[in-house]
């Protein structure tokens, strides 16, 4: 599964557990990086992977003895439109394969995942100004997430999948949003702000709220019939702990903060793009997961 980001940082790191089986995650939510072409629409893909080692106790973590090891892709369908000058609309479905190893047993699941929907209104945008040597971008927005994708996949014995390995939660969730771009000349800074509120699915398991930000400095550089766009940054990311029931989840939520580095090329109506992040910090699971380097490919059609 190989395929070819005005930013939006979503979840980026969503630590779930069942009993004592304490695993990392996939991506629970989504981080979109730098959108290209602010004013237009687009329709694009974009694949990602990113890894864990998981231990059941924080002792054997602080060793670097782990009992199992996660790996997740994702292909994102992604989509930007404006149905009226001020107001973005953005939608992405993602496809999700999970691969899991625990004490040597191979567990694989996979499929459509939960379906996002959400609406940013334009508050500030002198981007396009000639009279301002500093150009801004302040976007305020929100939206939901639908369980659309599978949440009770069994294994070969019949046994329901730990939720982390589930395509979809199964449950509803809202988000809201901030964003803010600073440019002047071909520098410029970006930073954003995302919540989510979760809701208990049916099954009575409720993923951990949790808030994400990022900021990243970029340069824009032309060259030839091409716009290059480097950017770095730091990407952070709080969960809260989740519950089955009334009962706190173990080895759930945490804090990772992430650097960024990344480079898009814009040519004609289209746009490709890459990311690499590298854990700076982290705490998750209480210190029994360990989240490794993740990367992030785009390609987009804008028009």
């Amino acid at each position: 599964m190989r395929a070819l980001i005005i930013l939006v940082a979503l979840l980026a790191f969503v630590p779930v557990a069942s009993a004592c089986d304490v695993c990392g995650c996939s991506i629970g939510g989504n981080y979109f990086g730098i959108l290209p072409q602010f004013h237009k629409h687009f329709v694009g893909f974009r694949y990602s992977e990113q890894s864990f080692h998981s231990a059941h106790s924080r002792t054997a973590a602080q060793k670097g003895v782990y009992d199992s090891n996660e790996h997740f892709q994702t292909l994102d369908l992604i989509g930007r439109f404006y149905p009226v000058r001020r107001i973005q609309m953005l939608v992405l479905a993602p496809y999700h394969h999970f691969n899991r190893v625990d004490n040597g047993v191979e567990t694989n699941s996979g499929g459509l995942g939960d379906i996002s929907l959400m609406a940013s209104y334009i508050l500030l945008d002198s981007g396009d100004s000639l009279q301002h040597r500093w150009k801004h971008t302040l976007t305020f927005g929100g939206g939901v997430k639908l369980p659309t994708g599978r949440s009770n996949i069994k294994d070969n014995e019949g046994e329901v999948l730990l939720e982390n390995m589930q395509p979809g939660s199964g449950s509803t969730d809202f988000m809201l949003s901030a964003a803010y771009t600073l440019r002047r000349g071909d520098w410029g800074l970006s930073s954003d702000v995302l919540g989510r509120l979760n809701t208990t699915n049916k099954n009575g398991y409720h993923f951990g709220n949790r808030i994400s930000g990022s900021a990243k400095v970029f340069y824009l550089k032309n060259y030839r019939k091409m716009t290059l766009l480097p950017n770095v940054g730091l990407f952070a990311d709080l969960s809260d702990a989740s519950y089955e029931g009334n009962s706190k989840v173990i080895g759930t939520g945490g804090v990772i903060a992430l650097s960024t580095l990344g480079l898009d090329l814009y040519f004609g109506k289209y746009s490709i793009g890459y990311t690499y992040q590298i854990p700076v910090y982290q705490h998750l699971g209480k210190g029994q997961i360990d989240s490794q380097n993740r990367w992030m490919a785009t390609v987009n059609y804008n028009f």
